[in-house]
């Protein structure tokens, strides 16, 4: 008797903790994202009553509130932030071992969130799309242009598959992997016909005005400058800055300001039209090109498919650059 008492008391405290269900999770994500009850409801074709009861269950089961509720609307208290990310997760993982589990058995269907810099986007992206529709015509690819830091939060929850572009490898982080596809290298830019396009060297643009583009990325930011100081000069005169490559370079095209870009920026045949590439012989390294995924669990059928695919696109990629850099 004393066994089954036992058994009975650990049966309900697994009732109790398996309360939560996902149509709960379901309805706390659709009403932060709509900011209404009847929103929500309306965008998952239930009543509004069923949703209201539902989250407020869920708050008593909880203890605390996750909305607060206002005559215009549903705002998000801290608790309930914090539960957004996790039900974000939850519903994400979900979505992954549904899709997993059809392409384990042949069907590759379903969809990929890639992130995405605007480096690896001129280099890497044409090659890698165009043999992934070919391979993988039903699926879906979603692109995310953005450096790494701005959505690591995102590549860890799940929402994004990974990453390509610039990575500071350097820099330890728990549950990222990388592999490295090349190395990278800034060029200074003009615009046609500049009186500078001849200019060999950092040291004779000293007073020149430039253009930079404001990068969230850490060590993309650094690299700018980097060239500069390791030769022991102040930085450049900067009177623009943008958030943008594509306001950066058609400022550059449409003034005599100077920028420095990754060189496969220039990748895009508009680019060689409207610029030149002043022949600099400092090297002026960036951070390297990688393919950045998580650790703690492995991608789909479809997601490894499309990371094979930027694995060689970076492979060529590096083979073609290195060719021509070769005396």
């Amino acid at each position: 008797m004393p066994v089954a008492g036992i058994v009975l008391s650990w049966s309900r405290e697994q009732k109790q903790e398996q309360r939560m269900k996902l149509s709960q999770i379901r309805d706390v994500v659709a009403t932060a994202e709509t900011g209404s009850l009847r929103a929500a409801a309306r965008q998952l074709g239930i009543t509004q009553p069923a949703i209201t009861r539902s989250i407020r269950e869920l708050e008593q089961e909880l203890g605390v509130p996750l909305f607060e509720r206002h005559q215009f609307g549903m705002q998000l208290t801290a608790v309930g932030r914090a539960f957004l990310d996790r039900a974000r997760a939850v519903q994400e993982e979900l979505r992954r071992a549904r899709e997993e589990i059809q392409q384990l058995q042949g069907t590759m269907t379903g969809s990929i969130s890639v992130a995405m810099s605007a480096i690896s986007t001129f280099a890497l992206m044409p090659q890698a799309v165009r043999a992934f529709r070919n391979r993988h015509p039903g699926a879906v690819l979603k692109i995310i242009e953005s450096f790494f830091q701005p959505i690591e939060g995102r590549l860890l929850n799940g929402e994004i598959d990974f990453f390509v572009g610039p990575f500071a490898a350097a820099e330890k982080r728990s549950r990222i992997a990388y592999e490295t596809l090349f190395s990278n290298h800034r060029v200074v830019i003009a615009r046609k016909a500049h009186p500078l396009k001849d200019i060999t060297s950092l040291r004779d643009l000293a007073g020149t005005e430039w253009v930079k583009q404001a990068l969230p990325d850490r060590e993309s930011e650094g690299d700018f400058e980097r060239p500069w100081s390791q030769l022991g000069l102040p930085p450049p005169r900067v009177v623009m800055h943008t958030t943008s490559s594509t306001a950066t370079l058609l400022a550059v095209a449409n003034s005599d300001l100077l920028t420095s870009v990754p060189r496969q920026m220039l990748n895009a045949p508009v680019s060689r039209e409207l610029f030149e590439v002043l022949p600099i012989r400092e090297e002026m390294i960036a951070a390297p090109i990688c393919l950045v995924y998580r650790t703690d669990i492995s991608l789909t059928p479809l997601a490894e498919s499309m990371f094979d695919m930027f694995r060689r696109a970076g492979l060529q990629y590096s083979r073609k650059t290195d060719g021509a850099a070769a005396p």
